[in-house]
């Protein structure tokens, strides 16, 4: 037996030892001194907190604290009360009986001194969300401790890691969103035996994940996101079946699956995008209990198992970026209170899912950049829930239903690049929810409904390349929150209509290839935002207004192929366009 085994070995009967000796030898009246002055270190906190801690009060009736049986102070609840200062562990370590010390979410500063090892009867520590500094000290004298969270709390430098192999108690170790030194996975986790919580999410891990995660067999979350990972994830971690989240995301991971992830029948969460995985995703189709499935922004390939349309708990999923192909299952999202879907940017063809918000609850539909034929299906026309319906550049076609139209919580409608015909419906009343509307590039036609924005929170209107006529609707100068109106490439005629001082935050205007006629309107010239105006290949006529050149922000202005007088004025900007 090496010596470290044997030190390690004797140092956990010695801790008990210490923590019985302390309290044999402390008094209760003892105690009230270190809370006062872990009060008066804290003095500019809300004032609040501590109205309760006075000497005339027992000590066992101060806000926060939690005594035993023998009145001697075994927690301090403190989290979210605003409290402010240095904390002093040479004080708090005094409470001998101390088991749980529970700060988080403060604005706690300063560093944490070596006192802290002094508190040896600590079973959980939560300093997570507060602003300390510094690095923290040695625990391997918190034998004891069974909750570790340190997230967001500001700490800096190497993280003890070697301490954590003393910490064989530990069931909840939780230090994410801290920027330590760099180091690889800490192998004395693979110790933590105990363990049911690791979140280790970005906290300067670096290197491979080795084997050895799948011996924590009591694990039920593991967070190791937004590090600097790379290699495959080890073959072992299939062995966790009692792990319900598995969140991966923004690495550098590669390679595939391993065989037998579908053994993790438990998991309701995992999220393993923003990595370079790759090959089928085959073994999904037995995690049947998953709610939520993130992996876009892979490389994964193949067709989605068509068992995923059964799963009865699945309402977020989100693969998009990836290489998949073939059609979605047609059930997805049929037999659950489906939420999102974001299958964008891979190689999918067929006809979209027709069930995906039968139960009336999926507020995001993204399906964009790819390959998919038919229609709408006519159910989603009364998908009150639905935020953003995003299906551009796919070959869509036919009549849009005429409820997608009426869906008043619709933040964002973009059927782009597509083969949709048919009209604007006059009855189109545009939800104040509504701000980007692009239906540019597919065969719609007729007018446009005089008033369908008026009063709207618009921020982008693109209809070019159709097929619509008749005159601009002026219901868009009322749209105050406008940034970019496209409605080239139509049949539009008649006048510009006047746009107002209100339009000062539109940066794109164009209006070209069109049958617009008149004069250039003078109040263009107040639209003090404008980058880009393109006026070209109408009927215009007249001088271009000298109010234009007050246009200090444009960067790109063409006229050209109208019937204009003169085309440029003089000694302004203009004359380098």
């Amino acid at each position: 037996m090496s010596a470290d085994h044997f030190f390690r070995r004797a140092l956990r009967p010695l801790l008990v030892f210490l923590c019985f000796f302390s309290l044999t030898s402390f008094s209760k009246s003892d105690e009230l001194q270190p809370l006062l002055e872990f009060e008066s270190a804290l003095q500019k906190s809300n004032p609040n907190v501590f109205s309760s801690w006075t000497p005339g009060n027992s000590t066992c009736s101060f806000s926060g604290i939690v005594c035993n049986s023998n009145g001697f102070v075994t927690e301090i609840n403190l989290p979210q009360q605003n409290l402010s200062g240095v904390l002093p562990f040479d004080s708090i370590c005094k409470l001998q009986a101390l088991e749980k010390l529970s700060l988080g979410f403060n604005f706690l500063h300063g560093g944490i001194s070596e006192d802290l090892k002094n508190c040896t009867c600590l079973q959980q520590l939560d300093l997570g969300w507060n602003s300390f500094s510094g690095k923290v000290p040695d625990l391997s004298s918190l034998g004891k401790l069974k909750l570790l969270s340190l997230n967001n709390s500001g700490f800096s430098g190497q993280f003890p890691w070697r301490s954590l192999e003393n910490l064989t108690s530990l069931t909840f170790l939780s230090l994410g969103d801290i920027v330590f030194e760099k180091s690889p996975f800490p192998v004395e986790v693979l110790k933590l035996e105990k363990l049911y919580w690791l979140y280790l999410s970005n906290c300067s891990l670096e290197g491979r994940i080795p084997e050895g995660l799948g011996n924590l067999t009591l694990l039920e979350n593991i967070d190791i996101s937004w590090n600097q990972f790379y290699g495959e994830l080890p073959g072992d971690i299939v062995k966790l079946k009692n792990l319900r989240q598995l969140e991966l995301y923004t690495n550098f991971l590669t390679g595939t699956l391993p065989v037998g992830f579908g053994n993790l029948t438990s998991l309701v969460n995992f999220d393993a995008s923003g990595n370079s995985l790759q090959g089928n995703i085959s073994e999904v189709r037995f995690l049947t209990n998953i709610a939520s499935l993130h992996l876009y922004e892979n490389q994964f390939t193949g067709e989605i198992p068509e068992e995923l349309g059964e799963f009865n708990k699945l309402v977020v999923f989100s693969i998009y970026g990836n290489k998949f192909t073939g059609p979605l299952p047609q059930k997805l999202g049929s037999g659950a209170d489906f939420v999102c879907i974001d299958a964008s940017e891979n190689f999918f063809t067929g006809p979209i899912p027709p069930d995906m918000c039968k139960n009336g609850k999926m507020t995001i539909l993204h399906l964009l950049q790819n390959g998919f034929t038919g229609g709408i299906p006519e159910n989603y026309a009364n998908c009150s829930s639905l935020q953003r319906l995003r299906v551009s550049n796919n070959s869509l076609s036919g009549l849009v239903p005429a409820g997608i139209w009426r869906l008043s919580n619709l933040s964002a409608i973009d059927l782009a690049m597509n083969n949709f015909e048919g009209t604007i419906p006059k009855t189109w009343a545009i939800g104040s929810s509504l701000r980007v509307i692009d239906l540019s590039e597919n065969q719609f036609q007729g007018t446009i409904p005089k008033t369908w924005a008026m009063g709207s929170s618009l921020v982008i209107i693109d209809l070019s390349e159709n097929q619509f006529q008749g005159q601009l609707p002026r219901s868009m100068t009322n749209c105050m929150m406008l940034e970019v109106i496209d409605f080239s490439g139509n049949r539009f005629d008649g006048e510009i209509p006047e746009l107002v001082e209100s339009l000062k935050g539109l940066h794109l205007l164009n209006l070209s290839n069109n049958a617009l006629t008149g004069h250039i309107p003078p109040s263009l010239g107040n639209l003090t935002s404008l980058e880009s105006m393109d006026l070209s290949q109408n009927k215009l006529f007249g001088e271009i207004p000298a109010q234009l050149t007050q246009l200090f922000s444009l960067e790109y202005f063409n006229v050209s192929n109208n019937r204009l007088t003169e085309a440029i004025p003089r000694g302004n900007q203009f004359d380098t366009f």
